[in-house]
């Protein structure tokens, strides 16, 4: 009897082994896929002869995905905010974006949710092509800042919220939904390496990620980053920007394997860097430190 429960044993176990499955982006149409992304950050500006200066910001966003239509290059998907808060503090000051805030500005964010922003996502989870922005979408953002500030105040606050819903912040909220696969089925455990050269940060992003487990329809995942400054990168011209950047981070995700949507991130990265400032012919760089926390999270659970 003894014998017979091990080779039991023994055959689950070779069984588990055997467990295979391809993990592709496979949205349906007419459904939505809602995701909240909330960061977390904490950044130490080391600065000459003042000693170190820190700010905490937070943020929460909120969006709708949906399948436009299937293409060549993948899926056409609308991304519609349903929430944006940025919030900042630092050396007694604060500042405040709140689409559900009650001054104009919050008024003023409200006008750009849900409104469609377009991309096309691979069948592997890469955001292939993004539509841009167009300044036309802000037109209503300028007229509601217009019931109660002046010229000047109005342009500064425009430029303002067109730079918190930039192409980049509406792309990160679509990929903290999104996981890049293999193209090929993988046996668990399987670890898989992509590479990723960010123009914004002027560095080289390595991730590698490792397929734990599927339990049902659900997939984990551990990824761990390392990130480099990128000797081939294009050298910013703007007056404020970073340099330099390395670190690492590590999360933790929870895949739907029917769909490729993510359910649950939970994650954190340690970055430092250069602080460049250039005004008036005269340059001056500061050491920067931050601590990133993100949690990720899809109502569809």
């Amino acid at each position: 009897m003894k014998r017979i429960v091990t080779l039991l044993f023994v055959f689950a176990a070779i069984t588990a082994q055997a467990q295979s499955v391809k993990l592709e982006f496979k949205p349906v149409m007419g459904a939505e896929y809602p995701i909240s992304m909330e960061i977390n950050q904490t950044t130490t500006i080391r600065v000459p002869m003042m000693g170190d200066m820190t700010t905490e910001s937070n943020q929460i966003l909120s969006a709708v995905v949906s399948l436009a239509e299937k293409t060549e290059k993948g899926y056409l998907v609308e991304a519609r905010l349903t929430r944006m808060t940025v919030k900042a503090t630092g050396q007694g000051q604060s500042q405040v974006f709140d689409s559900e805030g009650e001054d104009i500005m919050s008024e003023a964010i409200r006008t750009m949710l849900n409104k469609p922003f377009r991309m096309i996502v691979s069948p592997q989870g890469e955001i292939v092509e993004q539509m841009p922005v167009e300044d036309t979408l802000f037109n209503a953002v300028d007229e509601t800042l217009a019931t109660q500030y002046a010229r000047r105040r109005r342009e500064t606050a425009l430029q303002q919220i067109k730079s918190i819903f930039s192409e980049n912040t509406i792309k990160s909220v679509v990929q903290a939904g999104l996981t890049k696969f293999p193209d090929q089925e993988m046996k668990i455990p399987a670890v898989w390496t992509e590479e990723e050269n960010s123009a914004e940060l002027g560095a080289i992003i390595t991730v590698q990620n490792r397929l734990q487990e599927l339990t049902g329809n659900r997939a984990i995942l551990e990824a761990k980053s390392i990130i480099m400054p990128d000797p081939n990168a294009e050298k910013s011209d703007a007056a404020q920007r970073m340099e330099n950047i390395s670190g690492n981070g590590e999360a933790k995700i929870v895949i739907d394997a029917d769909t490729g949507w993510v359910i649950e991130n939970t994650g954190s990265q340690s970055l430092k860097g250069d602080l460049v400032m250039e005004q008036g012919g005269q340059s001056q760089t500061m050491a920067v430190t931050m601590e990133i926390s993100t949690k990720v999270t899809s109502v569809r659970q």
